[in-house]
């Protein structure tokens, strides 16, 4: 019997050469661009508008880094549930901490 071995054949074939190389620095690029507007947020006087804008801005750089540095673009439901479920606890790591930190008496001795 003469059996012919099948190529492997990976779910996601990704570029090789100059085209990942110009997506990556353009990402660079983008996250350079988004790191100096979160700088010159810091240093305008916009009161508390300046805290939002920043978190505004520290969401998107994530997105960015998440999709295409760790490649949550091709990945399967299983990881993205992974990913979602991180952020949920983040989140709520997070609230509870602030929750606890409000909600505190502060009293002067």
């Amino acid at each position: 019997m003469d059996h012919e071995q099948k190529p492997i054949v990976f779910e996601h074939e990704h570029g090789e050469g100059p085209a990942v190389f110009g997506r990556t620095a353009a990402v660079f690029l983008v996250l350079a661009m988004l790191t100096g507007m979160a700088v010159i947020i810091g240093f305008s006087e916009l009161g508390p508008a300046k805290v939002w804008l920043n978190l505004g801005v520290a969401f998107v750089q994530a997105i960015i880094l998440s999709l295409f540095f760790m490649e949550l673009r091709y990945a399967d439901k299983l990881t993205w549930l992974i990913a979602v479920a991180a952020v949920f606890w983040t989140f709520l790591m997070f609230l509870f901490i602030l929750t606890d930190y409000l909600t505190r008496h502060f009293y002067a001795y």
